[in-house]
């Protein structure tokens, strides 16, 4: 019996991003969507490796040091909270702790009845371009740079669409 195997590569939209732009422009947590207006994100993990090569070995060992995230996301200048936080940026060219924010990310093939698996990430964030040229439309870029540990918690989306993240209990993380 021959049996014909597909398997199918999830789109796009699989992968979302939030970002929490209450923290960033004031001091209470708003966890928002990076989807409308941005057209691409795509995080870059940048491992930090090593290699070691003794003169007995033919091939070199690697050593996994540690992992520098960073994303620059270019988006559509809309009207809404995200487009807000970013315009403040790019008033007040913020430095130190005022950038320092939480980036998030979950699979929603990770997500059952509202909740999931979702990393999340302390990062910095700081306005990067805003233009584009004639006859285009105005966009904004952001730059997001990791700014520590990476933590594995659970995604909340509640019924009007707010999200809330909270960390796994110690003895979950699946490892």
């Amino acid at each position: 019996m021959k049996t014909n195997l597909q398997f199918f590569a999830e789109d796009r939209t699989n992968m979302v991003s939030l970002l929490d732009i209450g923290t960033l422009i004031g001091s209470t947590a708003k966890i928002v969507e990076m989807g409308e207006g941005y057209k691409e994100i795509t995080e870059d993990w940048g491992p930090n490796t090593e290699s070691t090569q003794y003169v007995n070995m033919k091939n070199a060992n690697n050593t996994v040091k540690g992992y520098e995230f960073s994303t620059t996301p270019e988006r559509d200048y809309m009207s809404d909270d995200m487009q807000t936080a970013i315009d403040t940026m790019f008033k007040m060219f913020p430095t130190g702790k005022q950038c320092e924010t939480y980036y998030y990310r979950y699979y929603k093939t990770d997500i059952t009845k509202n909740t999931g698996d979702c990393i999340r990430v302390p990062v910095t964030v700081c306005p990067s371009s805003t233009g584009g040229s004639g006859g285009d439309t105005l966009t904004s870029s952001i730059q997001i740079n990791g700014n520590g540990a990476v933590e594995l918690g659970t995604i909340t989306i509640a019924g009007d669409g707010t999200f809330t993240w909270a960390a796994k209990t110690s003895g979950t993380s699946g490892k």
